[in-house]
């Protein structure tokens, strides 16, 4: 790894990594909150409008590791500003979309991007860290993230309603490009790494229990994306709640995710397995009890920041399982693990359309939710089990080397 000069540029490179992180966190949870003004203003259903996530997702999905696989000797700055400048190409053209089909593709820009940029992000956290502080800086850039989800939706949501859907998008890509400046001045260049040997990860990462673990992400997060896509007119239209509420739901939602997040780091670090399990059960007893409490405002709102809590200390325990099984390939893993996170937005987002458009409507994303959950925990109680007859097969060997 390329050795840096420790200087007070760098902190500014850091925090200007988490301000590009908030910016493109921000632009991927923008639909949430405005799916009904996108339906008004292109005039199609909900399930069609729907489709601006799963794009985005599909998009995170298929363009973070393959653009990190060829970027790889590519100089980092060089990289960096490239990836924001393609961003920033993708939220103008979401801001003029005049089709549908437009949007879409708009959207699929930013997506590529979003996917190869926060793997760079975080190996720059790391190179520019002072000695001892490689944690502490890579947690800096991922709270763009968090602050994201707690303020970004939301006011998004808020400038969209007040001043226009397109507004938001044009607002992010003044910030794009002010990080792009600030970049192009303050962090200093970094040459590419080796070109990874690809097969010999893939040969790891292909392995049944990495599978199990990363098909643990994709469910897990199909069941939140699969009411989260849909919040806006579910809390609407089922709920009967004014739309200038929306964004202060989004923001509860939103606080929530970020305890989560906390608390189940700091718990996974002492019980990684009890700490996925209870979660994702805590997650699908909430949801079941979201049947019921959506018909009314205050329990409502109080089950979604208890489902905030709950299905945001899911993401620390699911990046952890993947890596802990994915020796000699940590890195492919890690990239693998955020398009299981994308892919399971995309399936979710995909599936519950399929529920507003059937005669069960929106009062029923709960409920199947909670199903794509129970599927999710199914699969991690599979991965325990193999863990187990590995370990007990491994002893048996151990036995019978030691008696010979």
């Amino acid at each position: 790894m390329q050795s840096v000069e420790i200087t007070p540029g760098n902190k500014a490179s850091i925090y200007l990594l988490a301000a590009s992180v908030f910016a493109i966190s921000t632009v991927e949870m923008l639909p949430l909150g405005l799916l009904m003004k996108i339906v008004e203003e292109y005039q199609v259903s909900i399930k069609t409008a729907g489709l601006v996530v799963s794009v985005y997702a599909l998009g995170v999905v298929a363009g973070g590791p393959l653009l990190t696989a060829l970027t790889s000797k590519v100089p980092r700055k060089k990289l960096l500003l490239a990836l924001l400048v393609l961003f920033l190409s993708g939220s103008l053209l979401s801001a003029l979309a005049t089709t549908f089909p437009v949007l879409l593709i708009a959207r699929l820009i930013s997506a590529v991007a979003h996917g190869a940029f926060f793997g760079v992000a975080v190996v720059l956290a790391s190179q520019l860290a002072e000695p001892g502080k490689k944690g502490s800086s890579i947690a800096l850039v991922g709270s763009g993230l968090s602050l994201a989800t707690v303020l970004g939706g939301p006011l998004g949501t808020l400038l969209g309603q007040q001043l226009g859907w397109r507004f938001p998008f044009l607002a992010v890509a003044i910030l794009a490009l002010v990080t792009i400046l600030g970049i192009a001045k303050v962090v200093p260049h970094l040459p590419g790494g080796e070109a990874p040997h690809f097969r010999q990860q893939m040969r790891a990462i292909i392995r049944i229990r990495v599978l199990l673990a990363l098909l643990t992400t994709v469910f897990s997060f199909a069941g939140v994306f699969l009411v989260l896509t849909y919040i806006a007119p579910l809390l609407t239209e089922h709920t009967k709640l004014p739309e200038a509420a929306v964004p202060h739901i989004l923001l509860l939602f939103g606080v929530g995710t970020a305890i989560g997040n906390l608390l189940g780091g700091k718990l996974a670090d002492k019980r990684l397995v009890a700490t996925l399990l209870g979660s994702m059960i805590l997650v699908t007893l909430i949801m079941t009890a979201f049947t019921i409490t959506s018909h009314f405002r205050i329990p409502m709102a109080i089950t979604i920041f208890l489902w905030g809590v709950t299905s945001f200390a899911l993401v620390t325990p699911l990046n952890m399982q993947v890596l802990k099984h994915s020796e000699g390939a940590q890195d492919l893993a890690s990239s693998m693990n955020i398009s299981a996170f994308n892919l399971g937005n995309a399936l979710g987002a995909f599936i519950g359309g399929y529920v507003v458009d059937s005669h069960y409507g929106l009062g029923e994303l709960p409920i199947v939710s909670a199903l794509l959950t129970l599927l999710g925990i199914g699969l991690l109680v599979c991965g325990v089990m193999q863990d187990r007859r590995q370990s007990a097969t491994s002893s048996i060997h151990q036995t019978k080397s030691t008696e010979s």
